[in-house]
């Protein structure tokens, strides 16, 4: 699994779970009671959303494991477990690795 396709789910777990969380503080600032179904769609939508975020976050421990980079899988399961799981995954998803150390080539200054 590439780096990019781990950025893609969390993104799309991230925007799932931004919709709930409005969803949700739009019903719970009407403070209305008839839209229960409202609020119940946000809290679904924001556990669904939590879901594809957890699940980018171990699809990172893996890809950084096959690629033999276990520097990175430390701190992002460390971090991950300590619930800077958001900052751990915006991090992985800019600079995490993509392939694997021994396979780098140095730059030569021409």
């Amino acid at each position: 699994m590439s780096r990019a396709v781990v950025r893609k789910v969390f993104v799309t777990g991230l925007v799932v779970w931004v919709v709930g969380a409005v969803l949700l503080a739009l019903n719970v600032r009407s403070g209305q009671g008839q839209g229960a179904t409202l609020a119940e769609a946000g809290l679904i939508l924001v556990g669904i959303g939590g879901v594809i975020e957890v699940a980018s976050w171990i699809m990172a421990l893996i890809s950084s494991a096959m690629l033999g980079r276990w520097g990175w899988f430390a701190v992002v399961l460390i971090l991950g477990l300590i619930g800077l799981l958001l900052i751990v995954m915006i991090i992985y998803s800019l600079v995490g690795p993509s392939q694997r150390r021994d396979m780098r080539r140095p730059v030569v200054a021409t």
